[in-house]
């Protein structure tokens, strides 16, 4: 009989994690494919959770103790209005899609936002990236709206698709009731 296996686990990321987490970012970004940025760095992970509000968090999906990929949510805006609305993002190893690693995250991040308090979800994504925006769909996302031409990166125009998912069940967020 072999070593037990650790299995699938979701735990909120930790210092040790940023490279990983970098390394997976920068496969995207190497990509070209959906993110605006051109250098992922371990340090943009550190000074992100570390300038986290209390409302946000950064989720690592992890099987077998090796960090498979990551998930956000953030805050939509600092101004009191927005405090109902928040984004979500995912990003998986380019060798772990097609997995249902994503499906698990992406379960976990919308329960984690209605925690918070999360009334609204949104979601950028690249136009041309077909596969999330079916994958967003899958979980109740709705476009809204397309944003033509708001990004040039790789020597191309870059058109973002903003979907959105509404938890009819999150009432309006009141900071002084926890």
């Amino acid at each position: 009989m072999g070593p037990r296996s650790l299995g699938l686990s979701i735990r909120p990321a930790r210092d040790e994690d940023c490279e990983v987490l970098s390394a997976i970012y920068q496969e995207s970004l190497d990509a070209k494919d959906s993110c605006m940025e051109l250098e992922s760095t371990p340090q943009k992970f550190r000074d992100m959770m570390e300038h986290f509000h209390q409302r946000e968090v950064l989720l690592v999906v992890e099987d077998d103790g090796v960090v498979r990929g990551w998930g956000t949510v953030k805050r939509y805006s600092d101004r009191p209005g927005y405090r109902v609305a928040c984004e979500t993002s995912i990003y998986f190893s380019r060798s772990c899609t097609g997995r249902g690693y994503g499906g698990r995250l992406q379960k976990e991040l919308i329960e984690r936002a209605r925690r918070f308090g999360y009334h609204h979800i949104v979601t950028k994504i690249w136009t041309s990236n077909l596969g999330s925006l079916r994958f967003h769909e899958r979980f109740g996302f709705k476009t809204v709206g397309v944003q033509k031409e708001i990004g040039y990166l790789g020597g191309a125009w870059r058109d973002v698709t903003i979907m959105q998912l509404i938890l009819d069940d999150v009432p309006p967020y009141r900071p002084e009731a926890g």
